[in-house]
């Protein structure tokens, strides 16, 4: 059926719906995964939302062409299927990394992130096609539809199997711009649906019907220009008050070494280089000192030469911390991710505050055994340093919880992988609207030096904007820095001299910017999803034509 398509509406695009449109067999998915892979650009460190726009339009002229054929609903999937194939290819290749640090040996297995991960992800978006297959019409209800069920994958891509939220549509928006601002009404889920929206609405100006108005033809497209007007206006005047700052100061601090050092016996030259960090970058007694996810290759809490070294050099200053911890409860001991906050009582640096990373990231910390059949035959595939944890694995923490160390502002704790999830913040225990900030630590050494560290950061910030918290980022290898409440950066770490070999240290000193007033969604989390969402169904079924 698909040879018989005749493109109607805006005459100068017409040819390239209908050849679009016509695309079968693996013209048609080589096509898609390009269009995937083209609007990866959309995102950090990038940020060319047009290319979305252009990717997702072409998509659905695709899918035109796919509801004509006689299987129908296989030809959605695979179109929709093959789009995130090449979307999460491109856009998370740096999962390769870890691969790398032993090519040696691990190398053969580069198909695990480059093959298996991306097709993996792209079943959720391949199912979301074919669902929305089964309401498609060549109306501009087309475009609401396609926003539906594609809002429903990400978000069910947020979800399942411990979720993985990386890169989501509503991401594409620069974090601390004012179009970014909108994450701070309804989420950042809500803020995908709109930029569905948005991306899909040029799909409108053209389909099969003949005999239908310009108007009606681009509505959809009227629409987005006026959401995209509004949000920026909104924005706009958001962002135009600079970031009002605390009376707390705060000193970010990364030794920056490379994962594959980092556990090849060079634990006592990372904690000397932190012991100069603390003996001579520039601070106060007073100031609250961060460092990164797994700052030391070893358990600091049950290390008492380490913590001789911090007591020697501490002071009166407090220090967060993140640590490989082992617990005992009756029981074999089971280890955590955790943050650990260290004052010094008496000369020695004490534990006072502490938090247990809880949502674990899959197949690394949390054990495969516990995701998928057999899972622990997988360990022999990962790298040395992740073989422990695919079997064993960390023992996740209770629930996100707002800390109250003394002499410091409250915080939410997020290490690495949580910092993708909106809600953990929202959900930090009946205190979370006492908390003043947000501290994220990291290791982006994982990552390798490409896009990964960029969009990690780019998704941590849009915590920041949903909270109206200011955020303190501690990243090994990435972007350690300070964002303010509205998501915009203040201070980022600037590189050290006197690096040992390979090392890439960075630290910075700067005041911790004051909270921003609760954010509407703080207050009413996803609502405004759902009610955005419905609105979308009303409008699809308003303007449905078979």
């Amino acid at each position: 059926m698909s040879s018989a398509i005749r493109s109607h509406g805006f005459t100068a695009l017409g040819p390239l719906h209908e050849a679009l449109a016509k695309l079968v067999g693996w013209r048609a998915l080589g096509f898609a995964a390009l269009l995937g892979a083209f609007s990866a650009l959309a995102f950090a460190p990038f940020h060319l939302t047009p290319a979305l726009i252009v990717s997702v339009t072409c998509l659905i002229w695709m899918m035109d062409g796919a509801r004509g054929m006689i299987r129908w609903g296989r030809a959605m999937f695979m179109r929709g299927w093959a789009f995130g194939f090449g979307f999460f290819l491109i856009g998370m290749h740096w999962t390769a990394s870890p691969f790398l640090i032993e090519p040696e040996k691990h190398a053969v297995f580069l198909w695990m992130p480059l093959i298996a991960l991306p097709g993996g992800m792209a079943l959720i978006w391949g199912a979301g096609a074919a669902l929305a297959g089964a309401f498609w019409s060549a109306s501009p209800s087309r475009v609401f539809i396609f926003s539906i069920f594609f809002a429903l994958s990400e978000l069910a891509r947020g979800h399942l199997f411990g979720g993985f939220p990386w890169n989501i549509f509503g991401t594409t928006w620069s974090p601390g711009d004012a179009l970014s601002q909108a994450a701070a009404i309804g989420g950042v889920y809500w803020l995908t649906l709109l930029t569905l929206f948005i991306s899909a609405a040029p799909a409108a100006m053209v389909d099969t019907r003949e005999s239908r108005g310009v108007m009606g033809r681009a509505l959809p497209v009227l629409m987005a220009v006026i959401l995209i007007g509004f949000g920026w206006a909104w924005g706009a005047q958001r962002i135009a008050q600079p970031s009002a700052m605390s009376e707390e100061t705060v000193v970010l601090m990364d030794a920056g070494i490379p994962q594959a050092q980092k556990y090849n016996g060079r634990g006592e030259a990372v904690l000397e280089r932190y012991g100069e960090f603390l003996r001579d970058i520039e601070s106060d007694p007073n100031d609250i000192v961060i460092w990164p996810e797994g700052a030391l290759p070893f358990e600091l809490l049950a290390n008492n030469y380490a913590l001789d070294v911090i007591s020697a050099y501490l002071g009166q200053r407090s220090l967060i911390v993140g640590t490989t911890r082992r617990s005992f409860d009756g029981r074999d001991g089971v280890y955590h991710n955790s943050l650990a906050v260290l004052q010094t009582e008496s000369g020695r640096a004490e534990l006072i505050a502490l938090y247990d990373k809880h949502r674990l990231v899959p197949f690394g910390e949390l054990p495969a055994s516990r995701i998928v059949p057999f899972g622990e035959y997988m360990s022999a595939f990962l790298p040395s340093a992740m073989q422990q944890l695919a079997t064993s694995g960390f023992e996740p923490g209770s629930e996100p919880t707002v800390l109250f160390p003394a002499n410091l502002p409250p915080f939410v704790a997020l290490i690495c992988y949580e910092g993708l999830f909106p809600e953990i913040t929202r959900n930090a225990g009946p205190q979370r609207e006492e908390a003043r900030w947000i501290v994220t630590i990291s290791n982006d050494a994982w990552f390798g030096a490409g896009m990964g560290p960029a969009q990690h950061y780019a998704q941590n910030r849009y915590r920041a904007i949903e909270s109206g918290l200011p955020m303190a980022r501690v990243a090994s290898r990435g972007a350690t820095a300070m964002v303010d409440g509205l998501g915009r950066e203040t201070a980022r770490g600037q590189r050290v001299t006197g690096d040992p070999a390979g090392w890439v240290s960075s630290v910075v000193r700067t005041p911790l910017p004051a909270a921003m007033p609760v954010t509407p969604y703080q207050r009413y989390g996803p609502a405004l999803f759902w009610l955005t969402l419905t609105g979308f169904v009303v409008l699809a079924f308003v303007s449905w034509r078979r």
